[in-house]
C-alpha cells in the first residue's frame, strides 16, 4: 500500500530546481537596479560640483576647465559607477541672473554583473544649474 508520503518523494528537488534560477535572475535584477541607481546618484553629484565650480567664473573656457578638474578631482569616491565623464557647460539664466549649467554623462560598466540581456554599458547623463557668482573675490 502507498501512502501519501511516498507520492510526494522528489517534489521538494523539483521545486528547488524550479525555484533556483528565478530566484537568481532576481538577485541579478537587484544588483543590476542597484548600479544603475548608484550611477544615477554619481552624475547627479559630479553634475552639481561641474555647475558649482563653473559658476566661480565668468570666462567660459576656465569655467569649462574648473568643471572638468572638479569632476575629475571627485569621481574616483564613485569606484565602478561613473566611469569616463564627460562634462559640458551652457550658458544659462536663473530668475534674470547668470547661470551656468552643467551636464555629466557617465557611461556605467555592467560586465561584471550576470547578462540579463541588457547590454554590457549604460550612459547615464545628469544636468544641475549654478547661479554664477559675479562678487566673489578676485585673485590680485
Amino acid at each position: 500500500m502507498t501512502g501519501a508520503g511516498s507520492r510526494d518523494r522528489g517534489s521538494a528537488a523539483v521545486e528547488l530546481a524550479l525555484l533556483v534560477p528565478v530566484l537568481l535572475a532576481f538577485l541579478a535584477l537587484i544588483a543590476l537596479t542597484g548600479r544603475d541607481y548608484t550611477a544615477a546618484l554619481a552624475a547627479d553629484a559630479l553634475a552639481h560640483s561641474a555647475a558649482r565650480a563653473g559658476s566661480l567664473h565668468t570666462d567660459p573656457a576656465t569655467a569649462q576647465q574648473a568643471a572638468a578638474q572638479a569632476v575629475a578631482a571627485s569621481v574616483g569616491t564613485w569606484g565602478r559607477a561613473c566611469q569616463d565623464p564627460a562634462v559640458h557647460l551652457h550658458p544659462a539664466t536663473v530668475a534674470g541672473a547668470p547661470a551656468v549649467r552643467a551636464e555629466v554623462t557617465c557611461t556605467v560598466h555592467r560586465d561584471d554583473l550576470p547578462d540579463l540581456g541588457t547590454g554590457d554599458t549604460r550612459t547615464v547623463t545628469a544636468r544641475a544649474v549654478s547661479v554664477t557668482d559675479l562678487h566673489r573675490e578676485q585673485a590680485p
